[in-house]
């Protein structure tokens, strides 16, 4: 039955009918299940699970057994009025506004999403991808003034490690005293990055806001790391592309739309 995941996933939008029917494989009521209908279904797995389907009976009458069991609760289901109550039309309307975005998705983004585009993304952020490390400490606070003090008293020669345990609101400065060991630049978001990244060994930098808060950072070496190739990183720039597109779409549509979201409001609102 497990291995049936991922077909009793897509049976959810699958429907029974007689329009196109080829072989009749099972019936239920006076509504048939054909072999066209369940070829339909199937045509949407992975070739891996077809090749399984196809030299196991078994799992093929599990698939036409599970088919049957859903009509059934289906037809129960709308003879005792549940399609009707307020929590499944709500649920209805979640899912089909779910689907609609999913879609625009799917038309707006996806063509995009080519071979070229790709490899151009990777050679206009081929930074992002580097193996090169930086070990680097930091203090993060919540303020930038509270940041500007920590800077000045850390240009003035005050230990680091001091001022990380006395100051920073990390959860680990306590045990590391802000210190983050080595890291590529994949790993920190893109501001902290950066900075770091930017700097020399036994460089301070200026207050830098991230979505944590602000953070002063301190060098401590940097060693460089072998040169990334396309071919290395191909899925992940994929998805960082993606992501990007994505995010472009948002922006561009909330800048039209002339979004305005009520921070205020929000942080006194309650579920």
């Amino acid at each position: 039955m497990k291995n049936l995941s991922k077909v009793m996933a897509a049976v959810l939008f699958f429907s029974f009918g007689t329009a196109h029917a080829a072989v009749e494989l099972a019936k239920i009521g006076n509504k048939s299940l054909t072999d066209t209908e369940v070829k339909s279904l199937v045509g949407s797995l992975p070739d891996a699970q077809k090749q399984q389907l196809n030299s196991e009976e078994e799992a093929r009458a599990r698939i036409i057994d599970n088919l049957v069991v859903e009509e059934l609760f289906v037809m129960t289901a709308e003879k005792t009025g549940i399609s009707k109550d307020a929590e499944f039309t709500k649920a209805l309307e979640r899912a089909r506004r779910q689907l609609l975005a999913r879609r625009f998705l799917e038309k707006n983004v996806q063509p995009k999403v080519t071979q070229a585009n790709i490899e151009k993304f990777f050679e206009k952020n081929k930074l992002r991808y580097s193996q090169d490390e930086v070990r680097a400490s930091h203090v993060l606070v919540k303020t930038e003034a509270e940041a500007k003090e920590v800077y000045g008293k850390a240009k003035a020669g005050e230990d680091f490690e001091v001022l990380a345990k006395k100051y920073s609101v990390d959860p680990s400065a306590a045990q590391n005293m802000g210190d983050l060991g080595f890291f590529t630049r994949s790993r920190m978001v893109p501001a902290f990055a950066d900075a770091a990244f930017s700097m020399k060994a036994g460089e301070i930098s200026q207050p830098v806001k991230t979505p944590f808060g602000y953070h002063v950072i301190k060098v401590v070496e940097k060693k460089a790391g072998k040169e990334v190739k396309f071919s290395d990183v191909k899925d992940q720039v994929r998805s960082d592309f993606q992501n990007e597109s994505v995010g472009e779409l948002i922006a561009d549509l909330k800048k039209k739309n002339k979004v305005i979201v009520h921070q205020d409001k929000i942080k006194s609102f309650k579920f």
